[in-house]
């Protein structure tokens, strides 16, 4: 017999000699290999509740920061906008204002030379009437000046250059001239101050 069979052999009667024992050593080396496997993967799943908490706790961190520069920042652009709000409104209130000077200041000249011209108007008294619009006409100017846009500007030079040359006799008064050129001048200011996103105009018969 050679020495390869006899180690078969050898190994055989070994195996047949612990043969029930064997059966426990496997099952037992199982259970062993499943206790140990278990135990790492709740070691390693401890551990990667453990960093997932961290980060959690570390975003929130940063989350509850990022709401409050946030909310800061909300709140500074709050205090911007109403101090824009607020002078716009003002800016806005003092063009009224101005254009209502400027209306009332035509309106008391344009009575002046109605009146003069239906000769109900003495002749020194319509002189005083055009001194005071004179005065009253450079003054408006330069309110005018420092709120309105050029469109104003221009209808205004336009309406108060054709009643001047009416007031020094270089041209003939005529009301349907002197409207246009009211329309034209308030027409700008709606169109400034946003009253309405169409010009009026006469329709009357006069």
């Amino acid at each position: 017999m050679s020495w390869q069979e006899e180690a078969v052999q050898i190994i055989g009667t070994g195996l047949a000699a612990i043969g029930g024992l064997g059966v426990v050593i496997v099952g037992v080396s199982a259970l062993v290999s499943k206790l140990i496997v278990g135990s790492m993967l709740a070691k390693q799943t401890h551990e990667l509740s453990s960093k997932l908490e961290a980060i959690k706790k570390t975003h929130a961190s940063e989350l509850e920061v990022a709401k409050a520069e946030l909310a800061s920042k909300l709140e500074a652009t709050k205090r911007e906008l109403d101090i824009i709000k607020e002078k716009t409104l003002r800016f806005q209130n003092d063009k009224i204002v101005t254009y209502r000077i400027v209306i009332d200041m035509v309106a008391r000249f344009l009575g002046a030379l109605d009146a003069h011209y239906r000769q109900s108007l003495p002749q020194p008294e319509a002189w005083a009437r055009f001194d005071q619009f004179n005065e009253e006409r450079i003054k408006v100017y330069g309110y005018l000046a420092m709120l309105a846009p050029q469109a104003v500007m221009d209808a205004q030079d336009r309406l108060v250059d054709n009643l001047l040359l009416v007031a020094n006799g270089n041209a003939v008064y005529e009301w349907r001239v002197v409207r246009e050129h009211a329309l034209m001048m308030l027409n700008a200011v709606r169109d400034d101050i946003g009253i309405a996103d169409s010009p009026i105009s006469y329709n009357g018969n006069l």
